[in-house]
């Protein structure tokens, strides 16, 4: 199993010990490879392993019929399906506080994305976009840096379900293990 397949059946491991059971249920079912870029490259975007290992894994997360809350891969964030990311690509790509080649992943759905950057150098930098702020900082090198500290923040207690149900994570634990395992990130280390 590839490190970042086997992040993301870590993060699915917490998921379920957490009995986030309507995510779960919500995730969609695996892409092929030559979906992904047929898809991608439709789109004028490169595909590559880290877009592979992520789509291959699930294509998103079904959102009608469910409450965003209950379908959080991580606090504040759902999985895209893969056509839903690349419609937020085009609906945003032509806005001036976005960059040709960023893909987002992750939405909250209220305009903010976790996205990754698939035109920059280097390329797979992944950016937290907030739609009211002028700066999108590289919060992980790529997407199995961010994924990994995701499956370690599940395995460590720092992602939890509070008294209310909803998934929640210790802000200052998180910050301290992604600087942990992501010290060449600015964003984490200072």
């Amino acid at each position: 199993m590839t490190e970042r397949v086997e992040a993301l059946t870590r993060i699915e491991t917490g998921l379920a010990r957490l009995q986030r059971n309507a995510l779960l249920t919500a995730l969609r079912p695996a892409l092929s490879p030559d979906e992904v870029g047929r898809l991608l490259k439709a789109a004028g975007l490169p595909g590559g392993a880290p877009m592979d290992a992520l789509y291959g894994w699930k294509d998103g997360t079904q959102t009608v019929g469910v409450k965003l809350d209950d379908i959080q891969i991580f606090p504040g964030f759902y999985l895209l399906s893969l056509e839903d990311a690349i419609a937020n690509y085009r609906a945003f790509v032509a806005d001036s506080r976005w960059s040709p080649g960023w893909l987002p992943l992750f939405a909250n759905g209220g305009g903010d994305f976790y996205l990754v950057d698939l035109g920059g150098e280097p390329s797979g930098l992944v950016r937290h976009f907030r739609i009211d702020e002028p700066e999108h900082p590289v919060e992980f090198l790529s997407l199995p840096d961010m994924t990994s500290t995701l499956a370690a923040a599940f395995e460590q207690g720092v992602i939890f379900v509070d008294l209310n149900g909803y998934l929640e994570m210790h802000d200052l634990r998180f910050a301290s293990l992604a600087a942990e395992l992501n010290p060449g990130v600015p964003w984490w280390t200072h």
